[in-house]
């Protein structure tokens, strides 16, 4: 009587509080390519170590081809058009070609070291 259906009814409620983690689901049905890779890698823990080890083996390849094949070789800059010569008292500009030559006559360094000095 009354004390089967409290037995019962005490029995239910703790089956409902029984906290379940959701361990007990059958191992799915793999097809196709699924079923060819996990046949290799049976557990998520696997797929993902071989997913990670195929994408760095890629990576390394690429890395190596690079430093095999080098630098890819650099155009070289058209050539600027030639500025204006310097007339014979002035000091040319600093980036011009005309620098250089105009360094290797000691009186143009004078002139040179006269003009920082003003």
């Amino acid at each position: 009587g009354r004390r089967t259906a409290l037995h019962a009814a005490r029995r239910t409620a703790q089956q409902q509080a029984k906290r379940r983690m959701g361990g007990g689901a059958a191992a799915p049905e793999w097809t196709g390519i699924d079923k060819v890779v996990r046949g290799y890698f049976p557990k998520d823990e696997d797929m993902v170590v071989a997913i990670s080890g195929g994408y760095l083996g890629l990576f390394i390849l690429f890395k190596i081809k690079g430093a095999l094949s080098g630098s890819p070789e650099v155009e070289e800059a058209a050539p600027v058009a030639a500025a204006p010569a310097a007339s014979a008292g002035e000091i040319p500009d600093v980036d011009s070609e005309e620098f250089g030559a105009f360094l290797e006559s000691e009186e143009n360094v004078a002139k040179l070291v006269e003009s920082f000095e003003k």
